[in-house]
């Protein structure tokens, strides 16, 4: 009997707790940090490749066509290591847009007044739904002018 009253105690104590962090569920949000890990592995190993790219640049002989080469290993490591910059700031970006979605999204689910949302053949997505009722307010046709 104690078990039961606690269980109950609970689940009612568990129902009306707020998630802090909604977007640890989201699994969009989980893939974009995975992506961002991944930018950043990528950006550490082309600052790498770039540093030895700069060392054979160096180290080439004049007049061999070594120098050829390195620098256009250079200009291509410079060139790799500009994209995993953009690459890594891009997910950052989006990682935190997503982050700041889920937490409006699901503020948005808390509250009574949300939107009802009704999809229509031809039209798609209607967001102008009145919660409580059928039908949007675009279709209501208004009342016939008076005739005289």
């Amino acid at each position: 009997m104690k078990t039961l009253v606690f269980a109950l105690f609970l689940f009612f104590l568990g129902c009306t707790k707020v998630d802090p962090h909604p977007e640890n569920r989201d699994e969009i949000y989980a893939d974009l940090g995975q992506e961002l890990e991944i930018a950043t592995k990528a950006l550490e190993g082309a600052e790498k490749n770039l540093i030895a790219a700069q060392e054979e640049v160096k180290k080439a002989v004049p007049q061999t066509g070594q120098i050829k080469y390195a620098t256009k290993k250079l200009r291509n490591a410079e060139a790799y290591l500009a994209e995993m910059k953009q690459r890594k700031i891009y997910f950052d970006i989006k990682r935190e847009r997503r982050k700041a979605y889920v937490q409006f999204r699901y503020q948005e689910s808390l509250s009574s007044n949300r939107d009802k949302l009704e999809w229509d053949r031809t039209k798609g997505i209607k967001k102008d739904v009145p919660r409580g009722t059928k039908s949007s307010p675009e279709d209501e046709s208004p009342e016939p002018p008076a005739s005289e």
